[in-house]
């Protein structure tokens, strides 16, 4: 091998859900000459799974050494577009071992295709996605979700949780924890000095002095005070209709959102097909595309690549860095 091959970071790419269109952009990915020329990419699958894509969408195939086994559940069939319990397992099997695989440091990173919430849980994977899996697997401190791209980055102080639930789970400690990991891995991970970070509001117009609930009042503010004077810069809480509307993101290195939606609808408004979700706070490096399996497309050969071609540029940056 040569030095300019043992250089290329080595890369995993699981395959997501089967019957979504994580197989199809793999096979786009693979077929991509100057993301393969850049990389040592392996896939984490099965080779029947993605020759089966292969002939229906007419891509060239993966060749077997770039490809990590993963058996395939008993009496497997492929679905495109439906939710199924086996489907979830085989899902979840490819993160596991690509995880330990990553740990082992036998890869230098990770970016996972989308798996389906439902199949993930029905194939006995009890997490609510990705990121709590991760963090479970893969970190010893605080993790955090950043969804990254060129324009904007965000990242939600609450994860995949009922909205319903959002301001029981919010508090100082909490918030405390968000901002350190967020800011730690704009450091180190990205390179950025004193990070500037906007604070969003969890109710409409900040609360309004408390009129529209208390949550700025008590825990916002109170967490953006003390941490910039320790500090941190910080600036908010942005009642957030008003701080998209003006492109206010653009003055900071990234946005702090309360809840899942705040920070994700404008994120995929603005980034779709650029945006990639981070996982910061891991004792791996994971990057992921920042869409579904969209189940509604599977099958027909029309899935855009391009923000797994991203999730797989930074993921390879990030580990070179």
């Amino acid at each position: 091998m040569s030095n300019n091959t043992a250089k290329k970071p080595r890369l995993l790419v699981t395959t997501g859900d089967p019957n979504g269109i994580g197989p199809e952009i793999i096979l786009k990915i693979f077929n991509n000459k100057s993301t393969i020329k850049g990389f040592e990419l392996t896939a984490v699958g099965s080779k029947k799974v993605f020759d089966f894509y292969s002939k229906l969408l007419k891509l060239n195939a993966i060749p077997s050494e770039k490809i990590i086994e993963i058996p395939l559940p008993k009496n497997f069939d492929l679905k495109p577009g439906k939710i199924d319990k086996k489907a979830g397992k085989f899902s979840g099997d490819a993160v596991k071992t690509a995880i330990e695989l990553c740990l082992r440091k036998e890869f230098d990173g990770l970016v996972t295709l989308p798996i389906s919430k439902e199949s993930f849980n029905l194939g006995g994977y009890n997490y609510p996605g990705h990121t709590e899996m991760l963090t479970e697997m893969a970190s010893s401190g605080d993790t955090a979700m950043i969804l990254y791209s060129e324009e904007f980055s965000v990242s939600p102080v609450t994860g995949h949780i009922p909205v319903s639930d959002v301001s029981k789970r919010l508090n100082q400690k909490l918030l405390f924890k968000k901002i350190i990991a967020v800011n730690n891995s704009l450091v180190k991970d990205f390179k950025v000095k004193n990070p500037k970070m906007a604070i969003l509001s969890l109710n409409p117009h900040a609360g309004d002095g408390g009129l529209i609930g208390n949550e700025e009042q008590n825990i916002i503010t109170p967490v953006i005070e003390e941490m910039n004077s320790i500090g941190f810069n910080l600036r908010g809480p942005f009642a957030s209709d008003a701080f998209f509307a003006n492109k206010s993101y653009k003055k900071f290195d990234i946005t702090i959102a309360m809840y899942h939606d705040q920070g994700l609808i404008p994120f995929k408004m603005i980034s779709f097909d650029s945006g990639v979700n981070f996982t910061a706070g891991l004792n791996i490096i994971r990057t992921s595309p920042d869409h579904g399996t969209a189940f509604d497309i599977a099958g027909l050969g029309v899935a855009n690549p391009e923000s797994s071609l991203q999730a797989v540029e930074l993921a390879g940056k990030l580990a070179g860095s």
